[in-house]
């Protein structure tokens, strides 16, 4: 495993605060720290029509690759603090899908399940990747579902963290669309803090400015992602994912939060009785994003998954 720091250099942080750095200068600089301490850098791609945005780190000749799928309203730094709990020989790829974080806005017709999926695998054709453990959060978890039905050659093995894809049980979220309410969209100062506390049980640690900069990215997109969450349910009423499952060949381990308000963790179930070689790992005072929250324990759940499922 790599090496973590033990916790934030809180001297340094004072030192550029004390240098007249603006918050968005801190905010670059923190969001680099984090990034630094899982071995991950920046890249940029052009695949298809779109310029995809994406963290990386160079391994010579891996045991796995890795490829990592945010949320709605997310994007690939969701992942970082995750990221060095995980082998040092493990290459991990954590793209921003289309409309997300750095990469390209596109149309409505680019943030469906479907496209985001083709995309990915347009994604993996473009760095030479023929196959991946793929993991998915949220919406992420959807298009993770997706993939491994339609694409079943690229996919190892696949992880799914509170994903999106079954609404038999219904959740928090769902009673506040039915009020014509979205928490998850951010539209005004406020919003960003009760985002947090409705998708997250217990905060991590996130120094300041990291989120009030974070609530003016997301202010700013706010009209792009009303249009993906529209496309998201457009789209599952087209795709059922929980008529997919059954032809899921990879193993899947299913990571859900007992405290999730987004997607209620009892449609864990529904995704074991699909996916014929599934586990199923429930976590106390987690919310609907464990790789923020409980960053170590959903790493070391993965490896150890890899390690019991080392596919071909």
């Amino acid at each position: 495993m790599k090496k973590v720091h033990p916790g934030w250099p809180v001297v340094v942080l004072f030192a550029i605060l004390l240098a007249g750095c603006s918050r968005h200068d801190m905010y670059r600089w923190i969001i680099d720290y984090e990034r630094g301490q899982g071995g991950l850098e920046s890249h940029e791609v052009e695949v298809g029509e779109h310029s995809i945005a994406y963290l990386g780190n160079e391994v010579q000749n891996p045991d796995r690759t890795l490829l990592m799928v945010h949320g709605f309203g997310g994007n690939k730094d969701n992942w970082v603090r995750m990221a060095p709990y995980l082998p040092e020989n493990y290459r991990l790829l954590i793209p921003d899908l289309v409309g997300h974080g750095d990469s390209s806005i596109g149309s409505s017709e680019d943030y469906t399940i479907e496209a985001q999926a083709a995309m990915l695998e347009a994604f993996l054709d473009r760095l030479g990747v023929d196959q991946v453990d793929m993991a998915g959060n949220s919406m992420g978890g959807g298009i993770t579902v997706y993939f491994a039905s339609r694409y079943p050659d690229r996919v190892r093995t696949i992880a799914l963290y509170d994903p999106a894809g079954s609404d038999r049980f219904p959740s928090q979220l769902d009673e506040a669309l039915a009020r014509g309410e979205n928490p998850l969209v951010v539209e005004e100062p406020g919003d960003m803090d009760r985002l947090m506390d409705f998708v997250l049980e217990k905060r991590p640690f996130t120094p300041w400015p990291v989120p009030s900069v974070m609530e003016d990215k997301a202010m700013a997109r706010q009209n792009v992602n009303r249009k993906i969450f529209n496309a998201i349910l457009s789209s599952g009423e087209m795709v059922s994912l929980e008529n997919v499952l059954s032809s899921i060949e990879a193993p899947a381990l299913i990571v859900w939060g007992k405290e999730d308000r987004v997607l209620a963790p009892e449609n864990a179930a529904v995704f074991a009785d699909g996916i014929e070689t599934s586990r199923v790992e429930l976590l106390d005072g987690v919310g609907h994003v464990p790789m923020l929250e409980v960053p170590e324990k959903s790493a070391n759940l993965w490896h150890e998954f890899l390690q019991q499922h080392p596919g071909q």
